[in-house]
């Protein structure tokens, strides 16, 4: 199966009143929108992995888990993947925060044996993508009033796994499992009294 580590964004609302009329209002642009259910930011792709080795993927998450509190990113920005002017995907920026970059570098070093050759951890950078299209396409025009939009901000505090059940322009995921951070530093630093 080919699974992916994911961070849960499925709580956030973003206001994309104004992307969805313009790629509405496009010719030629098919697209479709990632479900609102599935919101993620990806933190590893973990290839073709057999059934008999979630249950090892599973000790070690659980393990790096429970010393990473959730943490705060800001969203700001539309962009395109791989390029604006030759795109497949259009995504949020997200903030590299260290809490994200600590987290994904442990997920990393402890997984190391299911994560392919050509992933590397140093060109890691945080997104969320929202929309989908089924060919590349001249996308700039359609972002350049979105470059500088601010989204507010989501708390992550979930890690999912997610299968890949159908590969293609428009892939489909299927949730595996579901790990919550360790939020005992959080609830014991509300209770300080001052």
């Amino acid at each position: 199966m080919k699974i992916f580590l994911v961070l849960d964004a499925s709580n956030l609302k973003l206001d994309l009143k104004k992307l969805k009329v313009n790629l509405e209002k496009a010719k030629n642009i098919e697209h479709k929108w990632v479900p609102l259910q599935q919101w993620h930011i990806p933190l590893c792709p973990l290839g073709e992995v057999e059934a008999k080795s979630l249950d090892e993927i599973e000790v070690k998450l659980n393990r790096i888990l429970t010393h990473h509190s959730s943490f705060v990113l800001k969203l700001d920005g539309v962009w395109a993947y791989p390029r604006q002017d030759h795109g497949r995907l259009l995504w949020v920026g997200v903030q590299n925060v260290k809490e994200l970059r600590s987290l994904q570098e442990e997920v990393f070093e402890e997984l190391k044996e299911f994560i392919p050759e050509e992933t590397s951890e140093k060109n890691f950078k945080p997104y969320l993508p929202i929309v989908r299209f089924r060919n590349f396409k001249e996308v700039s025009d359609l972002l350049s009033p979105h470059k500088n939009a601010h989204f507010g901000k989501v708390r992550i505090n979930k890690l999912i796994i997610y299968e890949m059940t159908s590969p293609g322009s428009f892939p489909t995921y299927r949730k595996i499992k579901e790990f919550v951070m360790n939020d005992e530093k959080l609830i014991n630093e509300s209770h300080i009294s001052y």
